[in-house]
């Protein structure tokens, strides 16, 4: 039985259904097509060819069937009056090239058609004759009809059946095979046990593998057309591969199959690899000549192991593939489903490698043809096709990517580097000798970007920093708040202090500890020991005394400038620093012989958290510093006019460039006071005071400065930011607050502080924002795990190279070999410094941070980079600064906890944070537990302190935050003395909720409005504590913005993510605000937006010339803000009439359209033939906006003065505008009726609602019914109320609860009908 009651008809099978659904979401697109054009050159006897494509396709069955979305599901039958005949189009009257490309512009065309495959023929096959010599076959078929084993079936025995005629033969094969068989089998497929048992071996074989990586971000969801690239394969490819197959005896196929997984895999990182696997699902069935739909795409996940022998990872490979086959029957569409994964993101499989080893005996029938797919169907992100050439003649490589995903340009390198790749493999033992760039990648990618060679003056830190000293000696080159110092005030006392050090063991290879307060008085410290030829270690003395001490023994310093108490013990020499170079000092000059430094010995050491908990000191040589300091100086021309401001904790190596810069340039070194780089005030005003030019911020610091408001205006000439990745988003800000340069460094402190730059300017819109380029004389490598380069967008390992890298970890040779590798031999290094930061390249070759490749946790099974989602929180415009961890605070639960710092006149909201990470993360990687903070902790560095980030409140999710910051607390206040309450309210808690309404709405705007315009639209719009207060804090609020707030084509009257918005379309008068009540009664949270009419902006406009116009404008507005469907739709009188007409609109433009709510709306012909209205009409027509009984005044006092009074003496809305835009308000009601009048309704064939007011209308004529002509079906709900009562409390407290309960039941119809392969997909929660 097939379940319907006449037997002719049959259930959709289950490879259709996705596709079912998908075409009737998305019933505009095109891509549900597959196409190809075969071009004929030579003879072709057309009666014959003909006669031969006919049978073919009346033999094919599934061409000629009839779809209809019935009550009981989609059904299908056979229609053979559908079944399709070769249209012959004859254009051999033109040229013949321009015969062609006219053939080609109506394939183009075609191409573009979308199909409905209830109402259109599912197939379409075209013959066009552009010359003696020269035909196009172009065959187009739904895939409903036929997968591409299908269409290969059709053109194989249309050929097949040519040859026959052109021979005068016998038909050597038998004809295509009937459907009937198909259905049958998925019929018993479904009902078989067998389906159950696959579907646990489905489930049990990717745990652990999905959601699966891919070859870019973001989400895959099928766009309208695709990327096509395609290129004929070497022979020699060909030759090596059936040479393989022989040895092997490994199908080409499958071989094919495993390569791609290979090059697939080499671009995916630390991601393992799964990709997608079509199977035909035929093998062994009836169904095995029967054109239709029955192919699979399942996940494979096979990673090759790389240091096999090629033919073993290959025969590994085929065994993994003939397992997946032997249970291809479970369907993808409810695997996803099965794993929560329908739609496109999170992805069940990344790329899909689709071998396609059938062809057409052209050739036998004595055709020369050639191929071109134009289209395979939906590409939800790319497909690497190996097709065999019309009688397998060749093989065609052939790339089909995604446009929202990829560009031109790399899919053609996708081409280019798999033939490569292939090339190389099948010549090669084994898979790791098999470079994943071609030659000339190579050279653009690894090479290229690292020839930074640049001459550097020869020696040591001090030498170049005294040539400066002694050519200007009465240069002031250092001051602090103690004084300033000459040039040769600083040559004499490091003059002295050295000789004293080198009395007590400083000089070259020893270490000279300083433990001192930021002074200038260090700094002098500091030039001694370089001046010593030692190298200096910075100790932080506000660390715990033991741990300065491990520091102390560990690295056998000889003497420490600082307190004596931390060397007892440990042989070293304590000194205090006015001992070493003052009076006590010798005065003579400083000839004593001594032993100079060399550019290789170390200048400086200093000690690093480690992953074993023990600090490790990175020995830094002058080679590399000097280097990395005469890059800066000369890349950003820092010379005597420049003030660099000394504020970085010396043990932060940072504070090398802030320290010895100035002395390299003959800029002046301004010192900070010790604790004033954690002031942002102090350090706001010491840039003011001392004039300072050239700073640095870790990015952390750079937000709480910014957050001060004594930043704003702030001038400097270079702002520098390094130790954290720069969010794009404090890069902006930093532009609207501060007048300077903004420039991100990257570096190590293994790497001489900073190996790479990019300028962040106010021009600069990249996100992120990469760390650049590198300086002089280093390199930047990302490379896989066998240290090969990776193209550019592929995840890679960031390795660095060149003259800065240090000398290793001192006293721990294990460490340094650990950490400082051997480079590969084709890469311009002897050894490499792997940084552990996960990087890729961008096409431009600059270099992206993606993360810490030890910042990643596994969570359920699932590997998880944190940096992935903080990137994702950092990109959300409430977002300053955030920070994710792993977090187990109960044994046994770990939990993913978000800590975000809203932007400045932002507002936390957990769940729109929630939802916008659910947009574009797999739900396991979205944050379970939320914490606001007002700032993120960071360590004495200025780096975030993972470590103090507080446990989360899990109980405490829901409830509102209390008000933060000034603005927030004076609105909260208002919002308690207008509305009389006990407590101050949250930040989140809604006026209206609280009991607010529209007299007090006007009160509160007025309390308010102290140098500000807030007008009683702006608290419709922003009605929230914490919205109306960012809204006040926004500069623009203070001028033409605010006059606008509750004005615009738009006001949000709820924001609640997480479900499709419902949209409110304005009355007659064409503001929203009447939605309100509405909105806030709804049960289920959801985000409600009012749109109204442009006319009210006061912003010279035209209005809309018809009612239609209007609708597409509204359409427009409604896609705007939400992309994708279902749209649902609420109108009150003539909003009624405006939401069909824009449901009508959607409907024709394919969008699907949920909820029509008409709230006591009736069809313009009830309004057509009545009298014209009257003047004291429109004065009625406003009473009714504004909810009022319209007979309420008497004839004399219906006139625009005499409704303003009323409805001012009410304490209205409406009584409070200007009389601009009460003018505005009449204009609208007049001109929308008018517009109403010469309205005729396209028909909207979804269903609606209606509500009716059952306290009028008993006379009017006015009946929901006059709506059937023009909405496919009507639900009828009455209410106790007034026509002008509807939008009151009192009348949608009836109306929520049924509006509600349809809006959640198309979420879940929306939902169900989303589970496809090639759709969106989004959870809408049911309340508990």
């Amino acid at each position: 039985m097939n379940g319907f009651a006449d037997p002719a008809w049959a259930p959709l099978t289950e490879a259709q259904e996705g596709l079912w659904y998908a075409q009737r979401l998305d019933p505009a697109n095109p891509i549900f097509n597959p196409a190809h054009r075969t071009t004929l050159r030579g003879p072709l006897d057309v009666p014959r060819f003909e006669r031969a494509v006919n049978q073919a396709l009346s033999e094919a069955e599934s061409l000629s069937l009839r779809f209809e979305d019935r009550p009981d599901g989609p059904a299908q039958r056979l229609d053979p009056a559908r079944a399709p005949r070769l249209d012959i189009r004859d254009l051999r009257h033109l040229p013949e090239t321009r015969a062609h490309g006219q053939a080609n512009d109506w394939i183009r065309a075609d191409l573009r058609r979308p199909v409905d495959p209830v109402r259109d023929p599912l197939s379409r096959q075209v013959l066009f004759l552009c010359g003696p010599a020269l035909a196009l076959w172009y065959q187009r078929v739904h895939h409903l009809a036929a997968d591409g084993y299908g269409m290969a079936l059709i053109e194989s025995r249309a050929i097949g059946l040519y040859r026959a005629l052109k021979e005068g033969t016998a038909d050597r094969e038998p004809p295509l095979a009937p459907l009937a068989p198909v259905w049958e089998e998925d019929r018993a497929w479904r009902a078989d046990p067998k389906r159950a048992q696959a579907r646990e071996r489905w489930l049990a074989q990717c745990a652990g593998h999905v959601p699966a990586a891919s070859l870019a971000a973001g989400s895959a969801l099928s766009a309208h057309d695709c990327l096509r690239m395609e290129r004929d394969a070497p022979a020699a490819l060909v030759e090596s591969l059936r040479a393989l197959e022989a040895a092997t005896e490994v199908g080409w196929p499958d071989m094919l199959t495993a390569l791609g997984a290979a090059y697939v895999a080499r671009h995916l990182g630390p991601s393992a690899c799964v990709t997608g696997v079509p199977v035909m699902g035929r093998l062994g069935s009836r169904s095995a000549r029967a054109v239709a739909t029955i192919m699979n795409v399942l996940p494979w996940a096979w990673s090759p192991d790389e240091d096999a022998p090629l033919a073993d990872a290959l025969r590994n490979a085929a065994r993994s593939l003939r397992d997946l086959r032997r249970h291809s029957r479970y369907r993808a569409e409810h695997l996803r489903r099965d794993l929560a994964l329908p739609g496109g993101l999170p992805r069940l499989h990344g790329p899909i490698l689709n071998v396609l080893p059938f062809d057409a005996p052209y050739e036998a029938a004595g055709l020369d043809a050639s191929q071109t797919v134009l289209c395979t169907g939906p590409v939800e992100d790319l497909t690497l096709g190996f097709r065999a050439a019309p009688d397998g003649g060749g093989l065609r490589l052939e790339i089909e990517a995604n446009p929202a995903q990829y560009t031109e340009a790399q899919a053609q390198a996708h081409l280019r580097r798999l033939e490569a790749f292939l090339m190389a493999a099948l010549a090669a033992p084994r898979l790791a000798d098999v470079p994943t760039l071609t030659a000339d990648e190579y050279e653009r990618w690894a090479l290229a970007p690292n020839r930074t060679e640049h001459p550097v003056p020869a020696g040591t830190l001090w030498a170049r920093i005294h040539d400066r000293l002694r050519t200007e000696p009465g240069h002031i080159g250092l001051e602090d708040d103690a004084g300033a110092w000459t040039y040769a005030d600083i040559d004499a006392w490091t003059a002295r202090a050295a000789r004293r050090l080198r009395a007590l063991g400083a000089g070259p290879g020893a270490l000279v500890a300083v433990a001192l307060p930021r002074s200038a008085r260090r700094v002098l410290c500091l030039l001694a020991i370089l001046r010593s030829g030692a190298a200096y270690l910075p100790l932080d003395p506000r660390q715990p005394a033991a741990r300065l001490r491990g520091i102390l023994d560990d690295a056998r310093a000889r003497v420490l400038i600082g307190p004596a108490d931390l060397c007892e013990g440990l042989g070293g020499r304590a000194l205090a620093a006015d001992m070493l170079g003052g009076p006590a000092a010798t005065d003579e000059a400083d000839d004593t012989p001594h032993a100079d430094a060399s550019p290789e010995d170390p200048a400086y050491v200093i000690y690093t958290s480690g992953s074993t908990g023990a600090p490790k000191g990175v020995i830094v040589p002058h080679a590399a510093i000097v280097n990395r300091l005469e890059w800066m100086r000369a890349h950003y021309a820092i010379g005597p006019a420049d003030r660099i401001l000394q504020k970085t904790p010396a043990t932060f190596d940072v504070s090398v460039w802030e320290l010895f810069l100035p002395f390299l340039s003959g800029a002046r070194l301004v010192v900070a006071p010790p604790d004033a780089h954690r002031d942002p005030a102090w350090l706001c005003r010491l840039v003011r005071e001392r004039r300072i030019t050239v700073l640095h911020f870790v990015p952390s610091m750079l937000a709480a400065v910014l957050d001060e408001p004594a930043a704003s205006g702030l001038e400097a000439r270079l702002v520098f930011c390094s130790g954290e990745a720069l969010p794009a988003a404090l890069r902006d800000r930093f532009h609207r607050t501060i007048r300077a340069e903004l420039h991100n460094l990257y570096g190590p402190t293994e790497a001489a502080v900073d190996v790479s730059y990019w300028p962040a300017g106010a021009d600069d819109h990249s996100r992120p924002v990469p760390i650049g380029r590198p300086v002089w004389n280093t390199r930047l490598h990302v490379l896989d795990e066998r240290l090969r380069p990776v193209p550019p967008g592929t995840p890679g390992q960031l390795y660095l190279g060149g003259r800065q890298l240090a000398s290793g970890y001192l006293g721990r040779p294990d460490l340094t070999a650990e950490r400082f590798v051997q480079a590969p031999a084709d890469l311009p290094d002897d050894r490499l410094y792997a940084t552990g930061d996960l990087a890729t390249r961008r096409e431009d070759g600059a270099v992206v941070y993606l993360g810490r490749l030890d910042h990643q946790v596994k969570l359920r099974g699932q590997r998880i980079e944190l940096g992935e989602i903080e990137a994702v929180l950092a990109a959300h415009p409430d977002v300053a600064q955030a920070a994710v961890l792993a977090r187990e605070d109960r044994p046994g639960q770990t939990l993913l906890a978000a800590y975000v710092v809203p932007g400045p006149g932002r507002r936390f909201d957990h769940d729109a944070l929630a939802a916008h990470a659910a947009d574009r993360l797999p739900d396991y990687m979205v944050p379970t537990a939320w914490v606001s903070l007002a700032t993120l902790p960071v360590t004495v560095n200025g780096k975030l302190d993972r470590k103090a980030l507080p446990a989360p409140d899990l109980h405490g999710q829901d409830a509102s935050r209390p008000p933060r910051g000034a603005v927030e607390r004076r609105v909260a206040e208002a919002f308690r003395a207008v509305l009389g309450l006990p407590d101050l309210p949250g930040a989140d808690d809604d006026f209206f909720s609280l009991g607010g309404h529209s007299l007090l709405a006007a009160r509160l705007a007025l309390a308010l409005r102290d140098k500000r315009d807030v007008s009683l639209g702006t608290v419709f719009q922003y009605p929230t504590v914490a919205r109306l207060a960012a809204h006040l804090e926004d500069e623009g609020a203070r001028t033409a913005g605010a006059a606008q707030a509750g004005f615009g084509p738009v006001v949000t009257l709820r924001e609640a993510a997480g479900r499709p918005a419902l949209f409110c379309i304005h009355p007659a008068g064409g503001l929203s605000w009447c939605y309100g009540a509405l909105a806030r009664a709804l049960p289920t949270p959801r985000t409600v937006h009012g749109l109204q009419a442009s006319a009210l902006a006061l912003d010279g406009q035209p209005p809309a010339t018809s009612l239609d116009a209007l609708a597409r404008a509204y359409a427009d507005r409604v896609l705007s803000l939400q992309a994708e469907g279902p749209y649902h739709l609420a109108g009150w009188s003539v909003g009624g009439i405006l939401a069909q007409a824009v449901a009508a609109e959607l409907q024709v433009r394919g969008r699907a359209v949920g909820v029509v709510a008409l709230l006591d709306a009736y069809p313009c012909e009830a309004w057509r033939n009545r009298p014209e209205p009257a003047a004291e009409d429109l004065y009625k027509a406003l009473l009714h906006i504004a909810g009022a009984d319209p007979d309420a005044l008497p004839p004399e006092r219906l006139s625009r003065g005499g409704v303003i009074e009323f409805l001012r003496a009410q304490g209205h809305p409406l009584g409070e505008l200007s009389d601009a835009r009460l003018d505005a308000v009449f204009e609208t009601v007049s001109h929308t009726n008018r517009l109403v009048r010469g309205h005729r309704h396209a028909r909207y064939d979804g269903p609606a609602l209606h509500f009716q007011a059952a306290l009028e209308h008993a006379d009017s004529g006015l009946d929901p019914s006059l709506w059937q002509p023009h909405i496919g079906t009507l639900a009828c709900h009455t209410v106790h109320s007034t026509h002008a009562g509807l939008p009151g409390a009192a009348a949608t407290a009836r109306i929520a609860p049924v509006l509600d309960a349809r809006l959640r039941a198309a979420d879940r119809a929306a939902c169900a009908a989303a589970q496809s392969p090639f759709q969106p997909y989004r959870s809408y929660e049911e309340p508990a």
